[in-house]
């Protein structure tokens, strides 16, 4: 696994330079954004931009996960199945996922066209490979799906009062380490199945959650009013997807298969129905417990670590160098955004 070419400590190259100038911001690929340029003449400073191109980097990476995801859920009866035993809804939600990730990266590119900056493109980084299995369309992929390591603390994270920004942590509800979270074979079935569904279960909420935290951190970063209120209402469809994929784990069985999670029974726990965060410490500990999302800080939930934990899940692996520098540099560049006062 290529995991080891993000740990972003790099210095080798800077924004808009070599590959992630030439690769990265050369078109909008989802659509033409120049054709779309609205009334709105933005003024963005650098701040801004690199906030806002890290972001449609980060849309259109969604985007393909769910994508796939939606594929499957739609086409893969064997593994809507599956899905539909832990929740009924639960295809459809990844639909309606699929769509607003899509949305949220034609939307934050088309803003950078009208205000005369570079759209962000991923297609030359379509390489992976689909699943070879029913419903899958054989297309080039940005992510991999087939061996994730999901960190699943979140469950407990926010049904407590701790808070990582100040330094609590939580356990992982379930152990899921280098498991598929989609079919890779026409011949699983069963409860090897469903244990491939659960595990998807967890990276959907997972996913969500992080992007619930990455536009809470980066909306203290930027300047012009129109950014703010792009970060400040696509951020909250991000806490929507994450409450909802959150209430679904419900559904979640007790489980364990050969090579696979131990899955706890959560349909029979305490605490179900508990999907609104717990209130926690926030700002500073001599104030009152607050229910907000959690973590928000540069460190923990800013581009460069929700970059470096999607790299650590497996989501990228067998991507090449080019793709961990392009991303790399989006990333610090939106993290050393500054709020102009």
């Amino acid at each position: 696994m290529q995991n080891t070419k993000l740990e972003l400590n790099i210095s080798r190259r800077s924004f808009g330079r070599g590959m992630l100038g030439a690769m990265l911001v050369s078109g909008l690929g989802m659509m033409d954004a120049r054709s779309a340029i609205a009334e709105v003449k933005p003024n963005l400073n650098e701040g801004d931009i690199a906030v806002l191109q890290f972001l449609a980097a980060a849309e259109l990476v969604e985007s393909d996960l769910w994508g796939q995801y939606s594929e499957l859920a739609s086409n893969n009866s064997s593994f809507r199945r599956a899905l539909s035993r832990i929740k009924d809804t639960l295809p459809d939600y990844i639909n309606g996922d699929f769509a607003d990730e899509t949305s949220h990266a034609s939307f934050i590119n088309a803003f950078l066209v009208a205000a005369g900056k570079e759209p962000v493109n991923l297609d030359p980084f379509r390489t992976l490979p689909s699943v070879a299995v029913e419903g899958a369309r054989q297309v080039g992929r940005l992510t991999n799906l087939t061996s994730l390591t999901v960190d699943t603390s979140y469950y407990e994270r926010y049904r407590n009062k701790g808070n990582p920004d100040f330094g609590d942590a939580f356990p992982q509800i379930v152990d899921i380490k280098s498991q598929p979270a989609v079919p890779t074979s026409n011949e699983i079935r069963g409860r090897e199945l469903l244990s491939i569904a659960q595990t998807a279960a967890f990276h959907f909420a997972a996913i969500e959650q992080g992007g619930s935290s990455l536009y809470n951190s980066l909306i203290t970063k930027v300047s012009d009013l129109n950014v703010v209120a792009i970060l400040a209402s696509i951020g909250p469809t991000e806490v929507y997807h994450f409450a909802i994929f959150q209430e679904a784990l419900e559904g979640i069985a007790g489980l364990e298969v050969a090579g696979g999670p131990a899955f706890p029974d959560i349909r029979g726990r305490n605490n179900r129905g508990q999907i609104t965060p717990h209130p926690c410490a926030f700002i500073d500990p001599s104030f009152p417990l607050c229910s907000v999302i959690r973590p928000r800080n540069t460190n923990i939930a800013g581009a460069v670590a929700i970059a470096t934990g999607l790299v650590k899940s497996g989501l990228f692996e067998g991507q090449s160098p080019a793709f961990f520098d392009a991303v790399t540099a989006l990333a610090k560049a939106a993290d050393a955004a500054v709020r102009n006062v």
